[in-house]
């Protein structure tokens, strides 16, 4: 039993309730799903039919399959292929789930439209050529999309510390840019409305959306003694007192939530490609900002992506206080997720510590 926000709560019934929240309920999904589903990923390429790759691509776009390449990615929790087709020079990348979870994974759904709005500002991204989360023909969901040029940065890159620097610099522009895109309400994309092919969130305040599983998450790491009871208290009063600052934002932004360098294509020096926006959410643009110290980069990033960023839009105001908790939200949940998947490391350790030292709590 912890006492959190004077509220007792029984660490177990914390656990369950967090891993079987469905989604419009939970902050991150690869950090909140049910741990069943996280265990089913184990063995989702040997319970994936490849078989029925050929005659769906033949329904869904009229191409012949003429080769299937599994990825190798570790990370997914869908079975990702590469498909050649007789039709088209270019590969294709099928992305599929093992239907799970009863209801559809409608972030397939969303990813698209984003993509598409996305796209529109210039911004390289990938481009989604179908999406079927109808369960009507098939008993699992999944999307075909074209492949990016050139590969991910964090397995290829080899180049220079300038070479890096500016293609951070590249990103905090677009960061800037994608923030121009804006939806009605926050938090984690309406189910109803992306079936009506409309985009908007959840949560009628951002501080609603960011304090979705605080409590769990903060329990959690009670549970796994990263922190102490008192520590715990004082980190949840944090998010209290910053209500006014994170709620100063009234319209949300599209935030892509998930900018490490496997998510991101270049070539050279150029980024060819960002993907991967089904973490995604409507928000405060400055999440996207503090959580790039949160990730593993080649050269710091976080300077030089900011003047990126104020190159195309001037930082708002409490810039430096909304980084400090958006930065410290993302460290919760980040390692909820690595105990969960047992890949705490030190490095991970001490991106959480840092979390903490400009609310002086190391």
């Amino acid at each position: 039993m912890v006492l959190l926000y004077g509220v007792h709560l029984n660490l177990s019934n914390v656990i369950v309730v967090l891993y079987t929240t469905r989604m419009p309920d939970i902050y991150y999904t690869v950090a909140h799903r049910d741990q069943k589903e996280i265990d089913s990923f184990k063995t989702r390429y040997e319970k994936f039919d490849i078989a029925r790759i050929a005659p769906l691509f033949l329904s869904a776009l009229g191409l012949h399959v003429s080769n299937i390449k599994p990825s190798t990615s570790w990370g997914s929790s869908h079975v990702i292929y590469f498909i050649s087709v007789l039709e088209r020079k270019d590969v294709l990348v099928f992305r599929a789930n093992l239907g799970f979870n009863k209801k559809p994974e409608v972030m397939m759904k969303v990813e698209q439209l984003i993509c598409e709005e996305v796209e529109k500002r210039n911004i390289p991204t990938n481009k989604v050529l179908y999406v079927d989360i109808s369960r009507t023909l098939y008993n699992f969901d999944f999307q075909i999309e074209e492949c990016l040029m050139g590969s991910d940065i964090e397995n290829n890159f080899k180049g220079t510390k300038a070479e890096y620097d500016e293609m951070s610099f590249s990103l905090g522009k677009y960061i800037a840019l994608y923030s121009k895109i804006q939806f009605n309400k926050f938090g984690m994309f309406d189910e109803n409305s992306v079936q009506r092919n409309v985009l908007e969130g959840t949560k009628n305040s951002f501080f609603e959306y960011i304090t979705v599983c605080l409590d769990e998450d903060i329990a959690y790491l009670v549970s796994s003694n990263v922190i102490s009871s008192l520590k715990a208290q004082t980190i949840r009063h944090l998010f209290d007192e910053y209500k006014p600052i994170i709620n100063s934002v009234k319209k949300g932004s599209l935030v892509h939530h998930d900018l490490a360098d496997h998510n991101i294509f270049f070539q050279g020096k150029t980024i060819t490609g960002i993907f991967d926006w089904e973490a995604a959410v409507v928000g405060d643009p400055v999440l996207d900002p503090a959580s790039c110290p949160t990730w593993r980069t080649f050269y710091p990033r976080e300077k030089i992506l900011i003047d990126g960023y104020k190159s195309i839009t001037p930082l708002p105001n409490h810039f430096q206080e909304k980084m400090n908790i958006y930065r410290l939200r993302t460290m919760l949940w980040k390692m909820v997720f690595a105990i969960r998947m047992n890949i705490v490391t030190d490095a991970r350790k001490q991106k959480f510590y840092e979390a903490l030292k400009p609310f002086k709590l190391t």
